[in-house]
C-alpha cells in the first residue's frame, strides 16, 4: 500500500502536459492614478492675461499627468512577491 502512494503521483504526472505557464496577476494600480488630470478647460484666450492663465493651467495639468505616469511606472516595475 505504501508503494501505491509513492507511484501514483509519478504515473499521473507522466500523463499530463509537459509544463504549464505561470499566470501572473495584474499589478494593483490605485484608481486615483487612472483618473485624468485637468488642464485648461476655459474659452479661447483673448488677452495676454488669459493666455498666461491658460498656459499655467495647462502646465499644472501636464505636471499632474507626468507625476501619475511616473507613479504607474513604479508600480509596474515592482516585482510581485507573494508568499
Amino acid at each position: 500500500m505504501r508503494l501505491y502512494h509513492l507511484c501514483l503521483p509519478l504515473l499521473l504526472s507522466a500523463c499530463s502536459q509537459s509544463a504549464s505557464e505561470a499566470v501572473m496577476p495584474p499589478p494593483q494600480v490605485s484608481a486615483d492614478l487612472l483618473q485624468p488630470c485637468a488642464g485648461y478647460t476655459g474659452p479661447v484666450p483673448q488677452s495676454e492675461g488669459q493666455i498666461s492663465d491658460a498656459l499655467i493651467a495647462e502646465a499644472r495639468g501636464r505636471t499632474c499627468a507626468n507625476g501619475r505616469l511616473a507613479a504607474v511606472a513604479e508600480v509596474l516595475a515592482l516585482p510581485i512577491l507573494e508568499d
